[in-house]
């Protein structure tokens, strides 16, 4: 196939600023190595399924910076508009379809795909719908997984995968048995172990923390974090100590921000995103477009921050233990921080890396995409 495959600032590069990086991010399709696709969802935007105009917005790149659409048939519809949202799918990949057919795009052009269904019994029948169209899909993303349905999510999607298609899983983490105290630890550790009997099938691990919000009545406001609500953080300090230990194959993703449409939400929207990159979550699911660009920018490598994961990767053959970094303003160590230092050189490849004198905020001043 010709063209180009997807890159993240792809549009900042044509436009003549390669010299803002140090290292170039990589290019990258639904076809990539997992190892790194896995890093590679960023801003997931979701769309509700019912929306018309899906497919000829990608076809027409109308949002050129995202990398990552979900077509939603769960909670962006009510349920009277689930029979609507299933048709309307079926038709939005079958125009995708025939567009690749007639190389009005190409699958390197266009956003990983990914559609949300509701319970297992759904996603049997749109596997059933969609048949050949899921060859358009990168995956299904699976909402209130849990250890009673979370087998037949897996199951369903691997019997496709022998047949030809490659296709990931998605699953999100916002059951109820994972907001009860009670029930949260042997739950978490029970669907860790599902995962890693289906380890090549999880691209992503995703927070739901909108609904382990609302089992709880509680809603933060423009001016504060997921992590500002006492039992939400507690609850997603449980799900990261789980999922991220023990040099763990899973990436965990951020919390949808819920603001939109003026400064105040995106300065929250930056600031959830810090927190984010803090406790070592890559991506978040967005809801409105304006959202992408922050989201992209915050996940850049800094020059700084290359360095140090780099020197730290090549030193860890047990020579020394520790030693000043390259910019003299700290001490690394190889062995507590070799972890973090890999997951740095892999974000490195799929977001680039800075030169010296830029950060993330010389992207966040750019024109932010509505």
């Amino acid at each position: 196939m010709g063209g180009t495959a997807m890159r993240f600032f792809k549009k900042l590069l044509l436009d003549g600023q390669s010299e803002w990086f140090y290292q170039l991010p990589m290019e990258f399709t639904k076809y990539s190595d997992k190892n790194v696709l896995r890093y590679c969802v960023g801003a997931a935007l979701y769309m509700p399924a019912t929306r018309k105009v899906i497919a000829q917005e990608i076809i027409a790149h109308k949002h050129p910076t995202c990398t990552t659409i979900i077509l939603d048939l769960e909670d962006a519809l009510g349920d009277l508009q689930v029979g609507d949202g299933e048709k309307q799918l079926y038709e939005t990949l079958y125009e995708l379809q025939n567009a690749l057919d007639n190389q009005l795009i190409e699958i390197q052009d266009m956003p990983l795909l990914f559609v949300r269904v509701r319970h297992a019994a759904q996603l049997e029948k749109i596997i059933h719908l969609l048949g050949s169209l899921q060859h358009v899909i990168t995956g299904y993303v699976l909402p209130k997984f849990n250890t009673e349905q979370g087998h037949h999510y897996l199951q369903l999607i691997t019997s496709q995968n022998t047949l030809g298609y490659t296709l990931y899983a998605m699953p999100i983490i916002e059951s109820q048995a994972i907001m009860k105290t009670e029930s949260r630890i042997g739950e978490l550790l029970a669907i860790r172990t599902l995962l890693e009997q289906f380890e090549p099938l999880v691209l992503n691990v995703r927070i739901g923390s909108t609904d382990i919000c609302g089992w709880l009545g509680l809603r933060r406001s423009i001016h504060q974090t997921v992590y500002d609500l006492a039992p939400v953080q507690n609850c997603l300090s449980d799900i990261i100590n789980v999922f991220l230990r023990d040099n763990s194959p899973f990436v965990l993703s951020g919390s949808v921000w819920e603001y939109f449409g003026n400064d105040l939400a995106l300065k929250g929207l930056v600031r959830e995103i810090e927190l984010d990159k803090l406790n070592g979550l890559i991506g978040k699911t967005i809801i409105h477009p304006s959202h992408i660009d922050s989201v992209q920018a915050m996940y850049v490598v800094t020059h700084e921050e290359f360095i140090d994961a780099k020197r730290i990767v090549l030193q860890s053959v047990g020579e020394i233990g520790v030693e000043k970094s390259i910019y003299s303003n700290k001490m690394n160590e190889m062995k507590p921080h070799f972890v973090w230092a890999e997951r740095m050189l892999l974000r490195a490849q799929v977001y680039g890396v800075l030169n010296p004198e830029y950060s993330s905020e010389h992207l966040l001043k750019r024109p932010v995409e509505v």
